[in-house]
């Protein structure tokens, strides 16, 4: 089990804070959150997951911090922990489920940024996803106005399809009369095993949500942020000619086959990628890997969430010399299934080489391969 509780966060704008995660210190855990979202990503999980996956199994049950019965113990540990740290603020991210005055208070003194998971700010609209009552939602709702009034709030809405979707502009214009700094939209993630009837945005849906988070970042001092599967292709597209005519130069004269793998949401710009440098060059060299999420099902495209069998999958009946793997795929030091790059790379018959942590820097890993395979 990690030890890990408090960690580096990136959010999605690249601001970079300290997170007590979730479920808390391993020697002193948050208990399971009930009732659980509609939503809520540990209720969408496969039946075998806590043996099948090498994640902390701290992480695979709901839990909410401010849930934890030893509150105060638990946030001023994490910022004694920080400290001795990189300067960063410390974050707590929060459905404000259980929240109360006298919580925030202890939030208040030992963390300099809340993180709401909002849902929406209608308290009706909220209730329907949190399964809480109507009442319960507007005293939530009102903490978060008092919080934004007392320590920097910052806001996540995940828009869910059939319940808060198509309210974005007005939770977007609330949460700026409220005095929020920012807030990152997230389409709603689904998986095979979901059992509350929750669907996927569609493709108009997502240019909607896309859409309205440039409108409304322009019109508004709140900072709107999209998260990365919102971004359509075109905006990934700009500035990829120029990192194809890198990635050719690095290849040189190799004539190996290498692949590209990604999961299905980055899939478009790996393809456009191989493509462009395979024209440069005059030869098809790069080829990209796309990984369809067999694990978990639904609209699961992220490479995080990638297994080794199914990146295995999609690379036995290829004929490739090398493949490279998302970065992020493989930070646990295996795949999330516990399979290893070297099983892997054993059984698909080619090198495995881990990617960089930005496509941009992709041209250094490819001059590093073009160097192993020629000396």
């Amino acid at each position: 089990m990690s030890t890990e509780w408090v960690t580096r966060h990136l959010d999605y704008d690249g601001e970079e804070t300290w997170l007590i995660e979730s479920h808390g210190p391993p020697d002193d855990p948050t208990p399971p959150c009930s009732p659980t979202c509609r939503h809520c990503y540990a209720t969408q999980l496969p039946p075998d997951a806590r043996r099948h996956l090498v994640i902390d199994e701290l992480s695979m049950y709901p839990s909410e911090l401010v849930n934890h019965p030893r509150l105060e113990d638990v946030v001023r540990r994490a910022r004694e922990l920080v400290e001795s740290r990189e300067n960063l603020p410390l974050k707590v991210i929060t459905s404000g489920k259980f929240l109360t005055g006298r919580k925030l208070r202890i939030l208040l003194r030992y963390v300099d940024q809340l993180d709401f998971h909002l849902l929406s700010t209608d308290p009706s609209e909220r209730a329907k996803l949190t399964r809480e009552s109507v009442r319960e939602a507007a005293r939530v709702l009102e903490l978060v106005r008092e919080a934004a009034r007392e320590v920097d709030t910052v806001a996540n809405v995940v828009a869910v399809p059939d319940y808060n979707l198509n309210s974005l502009p007005r939770i977007l214009r609330n949460l700026d009369e409220w005095g929020l700094h920012k807030c990152v939209v997230i389409p709603v993630g689904v998986t095979r095993y979901n059992r509350e009837g929750i669907r996927p945005p569609t493709p108009d849906e997502m240019r909607f949500l896309w859409e309205i988070c440039r409108r409304m970042d322009r019109e508004l001092d709140l900072d709107v942020v999209p998260c990365d599967s919102l971004v359509p292709l075109e905006e990934h597209l700009e500035g990829l000619d120029d990192l194809a005519s890198r990635c050719a130069e690095a290849l040189g004269g190799v004539d190996s086959r290498v692949g590209l793998v990604t999961g299905e949401m980055f899939g478009p710009v790996i393809e456009e990628l191989c493509r462009a440098t395979n024209e440069k060059l005059g030869r098809e060299v790069l080829e990209p890997v796309i990984v369809e999420n067999r694990y978990f099902g639904g609209n699961i495209g992220c490479a995080g969430l990638l297994t080794g069998e199914d990146v295995l999958h999609e690379l036995e009946h290829r004929d490739l010399d090398v493949a490279i793997v998302p970065r992020i795929s493989v930070e646990l030091g295996s795949f999330i299934d516990g399979v290893t790059i070297f099983e892997v790379s054993l059984h698909a018959g080619c090198e495995i080489v881990v990617g960089p942590e930005r496509l941009e820097d992709l041209p250094d890993v490819l001059v590093e391969i073009t160097h192993s395979v020629t000396v």
